[in-house]
């Protein structure tokens, strides 16, 4: 017999507890003082030896129910022989990381040489299963003794450019080697081929568990110290617009390595624009700043590299994307005769940091003619009616993945209708600025990215607005009466935001207020979709291609080959799709281009390994018993089991639960007596 969980036998020191309690027991009569005794009946006293008798049963009981708690938690389990002249039907499952960090060195080649032997140490009868992993699980074969399929499967096997996952192998794994339960499962051998990442290692242990049928082998591929400089990350402007001049900060990092100097350079288009030197401390990292430099107008690739000359070049360079366009156009609508808001508007957009806007005034007369297709968003500033044609092509311009910005005034308040929207106004409400009378913000959705630095529009006083009714989610500005001042409406695949007083300083004295530039930079960013815009990704990532665009429309995107990526049906109906390597990934949809580049996962770099108690115990949450070695088979491999563990814990917890029935009633009758005792 054996313990799988030893450390619970702990759990006897609670046996002193019983023990404590019946040393403590006494008899405490009752002293009554009396004059003579000659009155009283003589008799014969109790036996104390037997009422002793009794106490050492219930003690016995009591001691044996924490026992086989303590023994139970302990999970006893008895070695069963396996049936079967070669130990019994085995299947090896080896498999094989493939991630981005076993490109290091030598060893990915390793890696294969091991997986070959393992191949070809099989037994007459075994059957064995490939395995990559790195991205996810990839199962590459069914079980089978063919050696020639199994070393085929191997060769076809190559290092990605992925990050690993020791949770989703232990996942797989489980699924793999359990069958159709623990008695019927196969003995399973699970030889895992890697360099075992610390990075790679799941936020929890149990994750990595295995049945109790399997045993685990690890066939470490990493020797010596893994030493690695790395482009970690990249972080600044990359979409540019008019003059604006580009600045990054760059990230160099090294682990396990000695501190040094290296050189880091900056190419846009092939062409190199930059270069300096960074000091990288011991295993740590440093930033270097690169600023002023040519990005031309269009989608340029660039590229960041180190000089580090360690055996994993792939992390030496970091892929970027840059976009140099014309300020995107916003339409504002507005009535004759009304350019306060406008005024406002206009000048909040030119204020921003790179003036990406530029804003084309008109009124509803005047933008029947213009193809709405090439503006960005569009500002309807409480103008109360469109003409029908141009309400009717607005509203499919924001169906098919445009926005615009509606503003509420006393226009549209006196008309009782907003445009485009259909909104039923009720009235204006007045509050007067006569005694300080208005109305602040009391609620705000200050995660939404349209109010990013909005600041809950703390000090703003709407002395006037417009009322309506409409779903609580939709809002995401309310004022102190509970009326809602900014909402949020989709509109197919466009969004349409409604503020409920106008952009001028009569009915509030928000253009006024420092936060105002900021509200109307940021709602101009999300109206446009610039934020949703993706330049950097890492491999595994998934890209999202139905943020806004129309539903019938097709998506194409060509991959770092060259090659579509998509399928014709897929083109059409798919919503994302996953970066598989590294490299530019182009996005072309009606009307925009977008440019994506795609790297490692920075955690891929770091090549610090798991401990080795916490490889040991792994090892141990499977089959843990003796194994015979197999003269066949490659160094570092076992044998098959002779035998496997069958665990008792429910027959020693139904003892446990007999035992506790027996010192329930033992203590009822020892209470029975001590109060027949008392009461004579």
């Amino acid at each position: 017999m054996t313990l799988l969980a030893p450390w619970f036998l702990a759990g006897l020191v609670a046996l002193g507890l019983p023990l404590w309690l019946h040393l403590l027991e006494r008899q405490n009569p009752v002293r009554v003082p009396f004059s003579s005794l000659m009155f009283f009946e003589r008799r014969t006293e109790r036996s104390i030896r037997q009422r002793r008798l009794r106490y050492l049963l219930l003690l016995a009981a009591r001691l044996a129910l924490l026992a086989l708690l303590a023994l139970a938690f302990a999970r006893p389990a008895f070695y069963r022989p396996v049936t079967g002249s070669s130990g019994g039907f085995r299947n090896r499952l080896v498999a094989i990381d493939t991630s981005f960090s076993m490109r290091y060195g030598e060893r990915w080649r390793q890696a294969k040489a091991e997986a070959l032997a393992l191949v070809d140490g099989l037994r007459s009868g075994d059957r064995a299963q490939v395995i990559g992993f790195g991205p996810g699980v990839r199962v590459m074969n069914a079980p089978s003794s063919d050696r020639a399929a199994l070393r085929s499967a191997i060769e076809g096997l190559e290092p990605t450019w992925s990050r690993n996952s020791y949770g989703e192998l232990g996942q797989s794994l489980r699924a793999l080697t359990q069958g159709a339960g623990p008695e019927s499962a196969p003995l399973a051998n699970v030889h895992v081929i890697s360099d075992f990442q610390q990075s790679a290692m799941p936020g929890r242990f149990a994750d990595l568990s295995l049945p109790t049928n399997a045993s685990l082998e690890v066939h470490n591929v990493a020797t010596g110290v893994g030493r690695n400089w790395c482009v970690e990350s990249v972080k600044g402007d990359f979409h540019l617009y008019e003059k604006a001049r580009p600045r990054i900060e760059v990230t160099v990092a090294g682990f396990d390595t000695p501190a040094t100097t290296r050189r880091v350079t900056l190419a846009i288009n092939g062409r190199q624009v930059a270069s300096k030197n960074a000091d990288v401390p011991e295993s740590g990292r440093t930033t270097v700043e690169f600023a002023d430099f040519e990005v031309p107008h269009g989608h340029s690739r660039g590229e960041v590299r180190i000089d580090s000359a360690d055996p994993l070049p792939g992390d030496d360079v970091r892929l970027l994307s840059f976009e140099r366009a014309d300020p995107l156009p916003i339409l504002f609508l507005h009535q004759s005769g009304r350019a306060r808001e406008m005024l406002y508007y206009r000048t909040a957009l030119e204020s921003s940091a790179q003036s990406m806007f530029m804003l084309q005034a008109a009124t509803p007369a005047d933008a029947g003619s213009l193809a709405l297709e090439r503006f960005a968003f569009v500002v309807i500033s409480d103008v109360p009616r469109l003409p029908a044609l141009f309400e009717k092509r607005l509203k499919a311009f924001i169906e098919a993945g445009g926005a615009a910005l509606l503003v509420i005034g006393p226009s549209i308040t006196l008309e009782g209708a907003a445009p485009v929207l259909g909104l039923r106004v009720a009235d204006a409400q007045y509050t007067g600025r006569e005694k300080e009378r208005f109305q602040q913000v009391a609620e705000m959705d200050s995660s939404h990215p349209a109010l990013r630095g909005a600041k809950r529009f703390e000090g703003v006083k709407f002395f006037r607005y417009a009322r309506w009714d409409t779903p609580a989610e939709k809002v995401l500005a309310r004022l102190s009466d509970g009326s809602p001042l900014l909402i949020e409406e989709a509109l197919g695949a466009g969004r349409l935001l409604a503020l409920a007083s106008p952009l001028d300083n009569i009915w509030n004295d928000l253009p006024i207020h420092p936060l105002f530039v900021p509200f109307v930079a940021e709602s101009a960013r999300y109206l446009s979709g610039v934020e949703e815009t993706t330049t950097q990704a890492t491999v595994d990532s998934i890209l999202e291609l139905h943020k806004r665009r129309d539903p019938r429309a097709t998506v194409e995107v060509i991959d770092p080959s060259g090659h579509r990526a998509l399928t014709l049906a897929e083109a059409v109906s798919s919503r994302e799709m996953t970066l598989t390597s590294t490299g530019f990934y182009e996005i072309r949809r009606a009307g925009q281009t977008e440019l994506v580049a795609a790297n490692p996962d920075p955690r891929e770099s770091d090549l610090r390994p798991i401990d080795e108690d916490v490889l040991a115990l792994w090892k141990a949450t499977g089959r843990t018993e003796p194994t015979s070695p197999n003269p066949a088979s490659p160094a570092g491999s076992k044998g098959a089991p002779q035998s496997a563990p069958e665990d008792i814990w429910r027959a020693v917890m139904l003892v446990a639960l007999a035992a506790a029935v027996i010192e329930s009633l033992l203590g009822n009758l020892h209470l029975g007596l001590r109060r027949e005792a008392q009461s004579e």
